[in-house]
């Protein structure tokens, strides 16, 4: 028997991405707190009103695998916004979760999209595995790990937890041009040597699916790709003929600006700027293989026009 998928969070980037991935592969309801272009099997829902989830689960039959992908749109926030990303990026999985195991109907796998943003940038560290000590700055990492906290006491032998690097995609390239622009401006710190870790879209799908079909045992996963990108790598990919330089002085100064006036915005962006951030995928490529980089796709004209107003 095939297994029933429930994607929560449909709507989004990467939602939308898991739909049309596997749809034709497996019986799947979606679900979101907005209207959706989806016609099947779809429910609209508010997962941050317990008593709407409550009778979400009292009428809808038990789901095999729970993709979990609510959450507050990834942004640095600030300490006061902390409820705010917690009522979504917490209390909705907690919601939903408590609700389906009181009415006898947990699914069987709960695969939960997190961040590597709980690690919390470093200065003096490079490399973060998934038993890296985390200290996340911002709202939305901190509310993540809770999540992530939840899930380990209450249902860790169900939950895999995906910590994504910076998602990419053809019609996607926020997460690269953040970090190759400024207001359309090609620029790189130093000759653009520091290295990242990204994570091409279909390596999330060929995850997902990996678990769905039990290749993978549950755990905490990192989230990436295989090869590990310098910013210069990345302006050569996007063609850019003009790279404004910035001294590395300017950069440290943010980021003593960043931790005496406590500016997450500052601190993670300049750490990112002059040091190595990478976030292995070994552990779950002990499973299966995640093959996708950033060369399977080029940028186009349209993508370079859409990367400059990003």
């Amino acid at each position: 028997m095939m297994n029933k998928v429930l994607i929560a969070g449909a709507n989004g980037f990467i939602g939308s991405y898991l739909y049309n991935k596997l749809n034709k592969k497996f019986p799947i309801t979606v679900m979101d707190n907005s209207e959706s272009s989806i016609e099947k099997d779809f429910i609209q829902l508010d997962f941050t009103d317990s008593d709407k989830v409550k009778c979400f689960a009292e009428n809808y039959t038990q789901f095999d695998a729970l993709i979990f992908l609510v959450g507050l749109a990834h942004k640095k926030g600030k300490g006061k916004e902390l409820s705010e990303f917690r009522d979504v990026n917490t209390q909705t999985l907690i919601h939903l979760l408590s609700a389906l195991n009181k009415q006898g109907k947990l699914p069987n796998k709960i695969i939960f999209s997190s961040t590597i943003s709980v690690y919390g940038e470093k200065y003096h560290q490079n490399i973060y595995s998934e038993d890296s000590m985390k200290k996340p700055f911002s709202p939305y990492a901190v509310t993540k790990l809770e999540a992530e906290q939840y899930l380990l006491d209450h249902f860790a032998d169900k939950s895999w937890i995906l910590r994504f690097a910076p998602v990419y995609a053809p019609n996607f390239l926020l997460n690269i041009n953040r970090r190759t622009k400024i207001r359309g401006w090609s620029y790189k710190v130093r000759k653009g040597s520091a290295k990242l870790s990204l994570c091409n879209i279909k390596n999330i799908g060929i995850a997902v699916e990996g678990i769905i079909n039990g290749k993978v045992p549950a755990g905490i996963y990192n989230i990436s790709d295989t090869k590990e990108y310098s910013f210069d790598d990345l302006l050569k990919w996007e063609n850019v003929n003009w790279v404004m330089p910035i001294p590395v002085f300017l950069i440290k100064s943010w980021y003593y600006l960043g931790k005496v006036t406590n500016n997450i915005f500052l601190k993670e962006n300049s750490v990112k700027l002059m040091s190595d951030n990478i976030f292995p995928s070994d552990k779950i490529r002990q499973y299966i293989s995640l093959p996708a980089t950033l060369d399977d796709w080029q940028p186009s004209p349209k993508n370079a026009v859409i990367a400059s107003e990003d």
